[in-house]
């Protein structure tokens, strides 16, 4: 897609946004236990719904809420809780009563804050969708809309509500199961999960194939039929943690489909997909058009850089100092990947980009960057170094603790940071890369696991072609067997599969993947092993108890709806 029909777009949804709080139509509750809506204009089915233009526009506000996704607290729960990625306490940075901790240690609570706004975020997407769906349905009975074209936008609205539901079953598992917007009760009671996966499944496979296949602009960041495609694959890959029975033919079959469609490739750079101006990439089936000014709501260039990158990048606000990866993940990636990116040093910054920033940082205009209040809160006794801008790496020339705990006084350069997305020179703190959902290379990674769960073979022939296809793109040599050492432990045994499973960490670093992964692989109990090496004594990890593998309904929720039903192993 080119750049004015990007920007064109982008602008599209910015006013639709507007149009709906204008109308009042999107003034609807974010929590499932506020089901009622007030209307503050005159809009009615008489003088609006009229055109195409005023169907989309009213989709719109289902949209909007993909805002939150890429930087909200989705995606704190599943990165923070996994081996990808920690936010360390420094000093008073990055504390709010250890709740960042506490996602990485496993010891999270029902007070935390996470918990509750991701529920609500999702929430608030299924209400909206709900209500959505009331209006075209009533639209087409009353005869106001032909019923093939509120058909179109129906199936539309019960893909992007699956979307948010398999959010909901994938973090919290058993969760209230709310469908239709006028008989939806004001406190709707816990539903199982697995009523709920077959929900969404029955669901998706009625909606998916009325839409529509068509891949270009008036589709791009919407849910059309490889995006519904894509959303069954992921949930038939998880079937065997929501639902019991695996799914693996059925992962192969909508892999194919999109395989064969010939509609989507890997992208020959894999850069191209997190550059500022990433729109359009062959790899994108499902993607969320963040614009600084006009689709606000991706800033992880805030979340993730250091104070002092701020003139690195010269960007208009300074940076959090907060997210960082481990360094048993950074370690997992081959010194020759593509993806690892090259480490700054005292002499030159780092020549080649990467998923991680390492190292000394320079300043736009050149100079190494300064943290001139490193020494007052940095223990390290190597003060005069500290005062410049190292991250995670390389104190004195010499290989240093990337994090060297997680609080309180982790160092304010502890841990390599997140440099996937390109972080735009001037920018603000909204960045508008767009936030590929579903991607390409995602696809052949399912496809390849299913394959080999199937076969039960580490030389699967099949299965190892679709991983290579990936670790080509990396500069890497093929494999000729998928086992390996997994990444958190690897001084650990072999396991069946491992290289398999690192591949699909290295490749889809930081984009929601990694804590499903780990649940499914049967490995995300094992936190202690990426977690002990940086931990104080006084820290408390969570036991390897079955029950975080769910978390838990978040304490203002329970007081609000008595019907909800606690998971246990929660209080």
């Amino acid at each position: 897609m080119k750049t004015k029909e990007r920007n064109k777009m982008k602008k599209s949804l910015y006013l639709i946004r507007i149009i709906m709080i204008l109308l009042g139509v999107a003034a609807f509750s974010q929590s499932c236990t506020k089901l009622d809506e007030t209307l503050y204009s005159s809009v009615t089915p008489a003088n609006f719904f009229k055109s195409d233009a005023q169907f989309v526009s009213a989709l719109g506000a289902a949209y909007t809420q993909m805002g939150g996704y890429a930087s909200g607290d989705v995606n704190n729960l599943e990165e923070l809780s996994s081996d990808e990625m920690v936010v360390p306490t420094r000093g008073s940075d990055w504390d709010d009563g250890g709740n960042w901790r506490r996602l990485h240690l496993h010891s999270w609570k029902t007070e935390d804050n996470a918990v509750t706004s991701a529920w609500n975020f999702c929430f608030g997407g299924v209400n909206t969708a709900n209500r959505l769906i009331y209006q075209f349905q009533s639209l087409s009975t009353s005869g106001q809309v032909k019923a093939d074209v509120a058909s179109a936008y129906i199936s539309e609205l019960q893909a992007l509500r699956g979307f948010f539901y398999w959010q909901l079953v994938d973090l919290y598992g058993n969760v209230p199961l709310v469908t239709d917007f006028v008989t939806a009760p004001a406190a709707p009671a816990t539903a199982k999960r697995i009523d709920v996966y077959n929900f969404i499944v029955n669901d998706l496979e009625t909606a998916v194939p009325l839409l529509t296949q068509t891949v270009d602009g008036t589709t791009y960041g919407r849910m059309n039929y490889w995006a519904g495609k894509f959303l069954l694959a992921k949930l038939y890959l998880n079937a065997g943690v929501y639902a019991g029975p695996t799914q693996w033919d059925k992962v192969i079959a909508e892999c194919n489909e999109i395989i064969n469609s010939g509609k989507y490739n890997l992208e020959s750079n894999y850069f191209t997909n997190f550059n500022v101006a990433d729109q359009g990439s062959k790899e994108f089936i499902f993607a969320i058009p963040y614009d600084q000014i006009f689709f606000q709501g991706f800033n992880l260039n805030m979340q993730t850089l250091h104070y002092a990158s701020q003139y690195t990048y010269n960007l208009t606000g300074q940076p959090w100092n907060g997210f960082c990866t481990l360094e048993k993940f950074y370690n997992s990636y081959d010194p020759s990947d593509i993806r690892k990116g090259d480490v700054g040093t005292l002499t030159a910054p780092a020549a080649k980009r990467g998923n991680f920033l390492a190292g000394y940082q320079y300043n736009l205009g050149g100079g190494i960057c300064i943290d001139a209040g490193a020494d007052a809160t940095n223990p390290n006794p190597n003060k005069t170094q500290l005062n410049f801008g190292n991250i995670g790496d390389l104190i004195n020339g010499q290989p240093a603790p990337q994090i060297n705990q997680l609080g309180p006084q982790a160092w304010r350069q502890s841990g390599v940071r997140i440099g996937k997305w390109e972080f735009q020179i001037g920018g603000t703190s909204n960045m508008s890369n767009d936030f590929g959902v579903f991607r390409y290379a995602d696809v052949l990674l399912m496809k390849a696991e299913a394959l080999w769960r199937k076969s039960q073979s580490s030389t699967d022939a099949a299965a190892l072609a679709l991983v290579n296809q990936i670790r080509e793109r990396a500069g890497l040599t093929d494999l000729t067997s998928l086992d390996g050492k997994v990444s958190f432990d690897p001084t650990g045994p072999v396991v069946a599969g491992g290289e398999l499973f690192n591949e699909m960490g290295r490749e889809m670093f930081a984009e929601h993947n990694r804590r499903q992964d780990l649940i499914r692989w049967g490995f995300f109990l094992q936190n202690a092993k990426w977690t002990l090496p940086f931990a104080n004594a006084g820290d408390v990890l969570g036991p390897p108890d079955a029950h975080l593998l769910l978390f838990p309904v978040g304490r203002s929720e329970l007081s609000a709806n008595p019907n909800l039903v606690q998971n246990p192993g929660y209080n």
